[in-house]
């Protein structure tokens, strides 16, 4: 099962960004619960009420996975006292079966994604919707080739997006 608790957002002036905040992802597998990115601290009241709306708290996540190192992406690790953190240093110790994390440099060096079934958890590999269809790197970014061969590559999987900050781009292609 993979759920949205928040969608995320971005605004911008030109290429200043004037607010931040990652969407926030929660996968169950028959092994884990997960939560991908834990969004800026300003949307805390968010992420506890989505989680109440799937009848959990904090302490029934067993795992945090960090598609990056980012301040609007792991804002709210705190909040999960007893959970494992996972990412790009610690990926490989995860063991289920149900999920695979990819690296997907480009955005940052550092940056992994998240597949479970027909989903991909991607972090700012793909912040935008506007990213896919435009088929362009994000705006920030530590190498634009890299960041638009992860993309391309993120988009041949042929899965639905869970973008960095833009909810989730459902691949219309099935």
């Amino acid at each position: 099962m993979l759920r949205l608790i928040y969608e995320g957002k971005l605004l911008r002036r030109g290429m200043k960004i004037l607010e931040a905040a990652s969407s926030v992802t929660f996968i169950e597998t028959g092994s884990h619960r997960i939560v991908v990115d834990t969004s800026s601290q300003d949307k805390r009241d968010r992420i506890l009420k989505g989680l109440e709306r799937l009848g959990l708290s904090p302490r029934d996540i067993d795992v945090v996975i960090n598609t990056h190192s980012h301040w609007d992406h792991l804002g709210n690790n705190d909040l999960f006292k007893d959970t494992e953190i996972i990412n790009y240093e610690n990926y490989r110790s995860l063991k289920d079966r149900e999920i695979e994390i990819l690296e997907t440099p480009g955005h940052t060096w550092d940056s992994i994604s998240v597949i479970h079934g027909n989903y991909i958890v991607v972090g700012d590999a793909v912040p935008l919707r506007d990213n896919v269809v435009k088929e362009v790197a994000p705006g920030v970014n530590v190498n634009r080739e890299l960041a638009l061969k992860t993309l391309k590559m993120i988009k041949s999987l042929e899965k639905h997006i869970v973008t960095g900050h833009d909810g989730i781009f459902y691949n219309n292609k099935r």
